[in-house]
């Protein structure tokens, strides 16, 4: 039986109690940015806007397809090595099955997908407009066993990032970041909560990816080597098979931000690109940017409507996958 966390209980003044032990990270800690809106100019390097954000936003409500003139909906029902999820669906040699499906999560809790390695975007779902650091954010987005899984407060999921369903978050917390591997998925943020499951449908507690060591939110989880790896706010990086069992790996680890370089687990800047096989990808501008693999040179491809954006932790933010 998996380790279960200890119980807590945080009273809320109000329905959602932004800023304090219980909410979000929009009182105490700095996220880099709320939201942002506009397009993006050739860059190499991805830079964060701020603009308001609207904590009263949160729908428990997904939407579909939005016009970008009017903003109504409808309603709908190195890949890189580190993501194993992006592998997923494969023959006997490894190589993947199908076409690559790229998704990108964020604020307003928008969800867009392309099928032609990043270069073109389509599908785009949204919960609200003009979303901030509230419960509408979607934070990250992995692909595995089939299935895309997209976290923040709230979990959904998608065969092809066209379709997306939304699941129970059985933590009462938001989650930064979901990545697959040893058959399951994880996904850590808030407080250091954990949360599991075998599909990406239906979710279970798991230890404290701070293992108890205290309400710190962890802000990095990545699968590589046969272990998922956290990065919590205090520079400290631990490592689990499976999210039952955490071991301080490096305690002076010093960052927040970690990614895999050189086959080692290294912090990285907030804001480095998304590097896939065939794309690489960022967000910055109100809109997502592309450059070919191994070019620093990034054009605009897609402007995001309604005053939304793709979260700015474009490695977590962005997924592959292959329906």
């Amino acid at each position: 039986m998996p380790a279960m966390r200890r119980i807590r209980v945080c009273i809320a003044i109000a329905a959602v109690a932004w800023g304090s032990g219980c909410g979000d990270d929009s009182g105490g800690d700095d996220d880099g940015m709320s939201s942002a809106a506009g397009s993006g100019s050739t860059t190499a390097v991805p830079t964060s806007t701020s603009a308001s954000s609207d904590p009263t936003a949160a729908s428990a409500t997904d939407t579909g397809p939005v016009d970008p003139t009017t903003g109504t909906t409808e309603t709908t029902a190195a890949m890189d090595s580190t993501r194993p999820g992006a592998t997923d669906g494969s023959d006997s040699t490894g190589a993947p099955l199908g076409d690559p499906v790229f998704v990108a999560v964020g604020y307003g809790g928008m969800r867009v997908r392309s099928i032609d390695d990043g270069q073109t975007w389509s599908d785009y779902v949204q919960i609200a407009n003009g979303g901030g650091d509230d419960q509408d954010l979607l934070r990250g987005v992995a692909w595995g066993n089939g299935t895309f899984v997209a976290v923040g407060w709230k979990i959904f999921t998608s065969p092809d990032g066209m379709s997306w369903t939304e699941q129970d978050n059985p933590t009462g917390q938001w989650f930064a970041a979901v990545d697959w591997g040893n058959d399951v998925f994880v996904a850590v943020g808030g407080g250091g909560y954990c949360g599991r499951s075998a599909d990406g449908l239906t979710w279970e507690t798991c230890t404290d990816a701070t293992d108890d060591g205290g309400f710190t939110h962890v802000r990095s989880l990545l699968f590589h080597d046969g272990l998922f790896w956290t990065a919590d706010q205090s520079g400290v990086l631990r490592s689990s098979p499976d999210g039952d069992v955490w071991t301080v790996e490096d305690a002076s680890f010093g960052s927040p931000s970690a990614w895999v370089v050189d086959g080692q687990v290294v912090p990285v800047d907030d804001q480095i690109p998304a590097d896939f096989d065939t794309a690489r990808l960022t967000g910055m501008g109100g809109g997502i940017q592309r450059a070919d693999p191994g070019s620093d040179v990034f054009s605009d491809v897609f402007t995001v409507p309604n005053d939304n954006n793709v979260f700015h932790t474009y490695r977590f933010s962005f997924a592959v996958g292959y329906p």
